[in-house]
């Protein structure tokens, strides 16, 4: 049943999709005798021409149609003319399914935010722009032309913010609003953080040398000595400026063998032997954490609820697309076909 046409101009989650199949209506033969054979043939070549006007109907369809969710049709036209404002620095790693996959899921959150009865206003969307310029500091004329360079006309920001804000309202609604941090999660998630220092050098030689050169300075003058080294012998280009300081880190974030090497250390120890990886050989020097749980509680609080809420959103995008009627046209061998 062909429905509304949709002109979403953004997209927000990106899931797999399923491809669409091709019918084939099975032709039975029945065989009378000799006498009925030609009717038989006739018969057989009417099936056929119907059959490939119905192939041809629907592929024209396919062209025209890219998806439809719960009625609601979104175009190839639009799918096109959103794949045209993607850089071409990332065409590489995007397609055009992707896009379709995330149009349609936000298809189903304003869809669902309409039925909750979500409606954000003009003003909210003036709003949140005025707030967004001003945090970048960016003035309105400053706005007005690189949305000119960007070929973006005001009321198609405008239509990006709305069905954002839309969005946001429904998940902070139906999602978000029983999601809390654990004081224990919090506790747990700043024990396990680490801070350290490094000084990578090609050669295990190179190493040794500052290792022996490590060991006869006091505790007191160890960090400022380690970051004297990593300044002028480190060939990670970040030393130059930070003293081979990595701040603070969580296991599974660094190469096994550095992570293994760096969690073994006491405050203010550093590696007796160089530690070998595929960058080349460390010294690691741990240190105590320049802050304490209280005055990491609430950016350690703020983090573990953005990833809660991240974790959430596919959850509950599923629980959408199972109650939803999608039927998606487009394919890839569509778009070659064309």
């Amino acid at each position: 049943m062909e429905g509304k046409k949709h002109h979403t101009k953004e997209h927000h989650a990106h899931v797999k999709h399923p491809h669409a199949r091709a019918r084939k209506s099975p032709v039975q033969k029945y065989v009378f005798g000799a006498v009925v054979f030609v009717v038989l043939v006739a018969v057989i070549a009417g099936l056929i021409y119907l059959a490939s006007k119905s192939g041809e109907l629907r592929l024209s369809r396919q062209r025209e149609i890219a998806a439809v969710v719960n009625d609601e049709q979104i175009t190839t036209a639009y799918l096109d003319e959103q794949y045209d404002r993607v850089p071409e620095t990332y065409r590489e790693f995007i397609t055009k399914s992707m896009l379709l996959n995330q149009t349609i899921n936000e298809v189903l959150l304003l869809q669902e935010a309409k039925k909750q009865g979500i409606e954000v206003t003009k003003a909210d969307v003036e709003d949140e722009i005025s707030s967004a310029m001003e945090k970048a500091g960016v003035t309105e004329d400053q706005l007005e032309e690189r949305l000119k360079e960007q070929n973006i006309s005001r009321d198609y920001l405008e239509e990006l913010y709305m069905k954002q804000l839309t969005i946001n309202q429904l998940l902070e609604k139906v999602v978000f609003t029983n999601i809390k941090v654990a004081d224990s999660e919090i506790e747990g998630f700043y024990s396990s953080r680490i801070r350290a220092m490094h000084i990578l050098v090609e050669t295990e030689e190179e190493a040794n040398s500052m290792i022996e050169q490590l060991k006869k300075v006091s505790l007191g003058k160890i960090e400022s000595k380690f970051s004297e080294l990593a300044k002028a012998e480190s060939i990670d280009p970040s030393a130059a400026t930070n003293g081979g300081d990595l701040g603070e880190f969580s296991r599974g974030q660094m190469v096994p063998a550095f992570e293994a090497a760096a969690f073994a250390l006491e405050d203010y120890a550093f590696t007796a032997e160089p530690v070998q990886t595929q960058f080349g050989y460390h010294i690691i020097l741990r240190l105590p954490k320049t802050q304490n749980l209280e005055e990491q509680y609430d950016s350690i609080n703020e983090l573990l609820l953005t990833q809660k809420k991240a974790q959430a959103v596919p959850i509950y995008l599923d629980q959408l697309r199972s109650k939803a009627k999608v039927e998606v046209l487009y394919t890839e061998e569509v778009e070659s076909g064309k």
